[in-house]
């Protein structure tokens, strides 16, 4: 994961924060690549 595609994942973190109005928590990247290899995330 580039420093873009994981600066947009934080932007869309937080514009669902706001529409949802839920508490934020801000992955680190071992906790993103932990996701990835789970399938939670997906990569463009």
């Amino acid at each position: 994961m580039t420093n873009k595609e994981y600066k947009r994942l934080l932007a869309e973190r937080y514009k669902s924060w706001q529409e949802e109005k839920i508490g934020v928590h801000i992955l680190t990247k071992e906790e993103v690549e932990e996701l990835k290899k789970k399938g939670i995330i997906k990569e463009n």
